[in-house]
């Protein structure tokens, strides 16, 4: 009985697989099964990046997926790592030079505190500004980590960037 249903089996599977149509569909299938069991089994969370485009000059973002982190901390070094890194595409400028750090990163309440490397502050080829860059960074930082309200940038321990400095100031001169 055995080996009369494996029989029929492997005869039903040479009928199935012998059209290419049939072979196409089921590759389409263990694709999809595949797809489906990696997404279930190690989730991942959609990240946006911005950089600069080498002939316009104008933002373009890109999309990359990182695997969920410890802690808020370990995602924000993560995707501050990554930025550092640069674009996949080579029609687009890095924020910042290749030879960056990120030196350290703290979270404490809503505000996000990195420390780069000194040569972060280096002008990159083509790029814009220091201040452009920041901005960028702490835009996307903001747009991708809802809980966070405020970004300092710091180089080599000093602060040159915040993005909350024009409430600052008003809060100063009211005094």
């Amino acid at each position: 009985m055995k080996s009369n249903l494996f029989s029929s089996i492997v005869q039903w599977n040479r009928a199935f697989f012998r059209t290419s149509a049939n072979r196409r569909l089921a590759l389409l299938i263990v694709l999809i099964v595949i797809a489906f069991v990696d997404t279930l089994v190690t989730p991942k969370k959609r990240y946006l990046f911005s950089f600069y485009e080498q002939k316009s000059g104008s933002l373009r973002v890109e999309t990359r997926f990182f695997p969920s982190g410890k802690t808020k901390e370990d995602l924000l070094q993560h995707y501050v790592e990554e930025y550092l890194l640069g674009p996949m595409s080579v029609d687009k400028l890095p924020l910042f030079p290749q030879d960056s750090r990120l030196e350290t990163i703290m979270i404490r309440k809503d505000r996000a505190y990195i420390n780069l490397s000194d040569t972060a502050a280096l002008p990159v080829g083509g790029s814009a500004s220091f201040q452009d860059r920041a901005r960028v960074l702490a835009e996307m930082i903001k747009k991708n980590f809802v809980s966070i309200k405020e970004v300092s940038l710091f180089i080599a321990g000093n602060e040159l960037y915040s993005t909350n400095t024009y409430q600052k100031i008003i809060k100063s001169v009211d005094k």
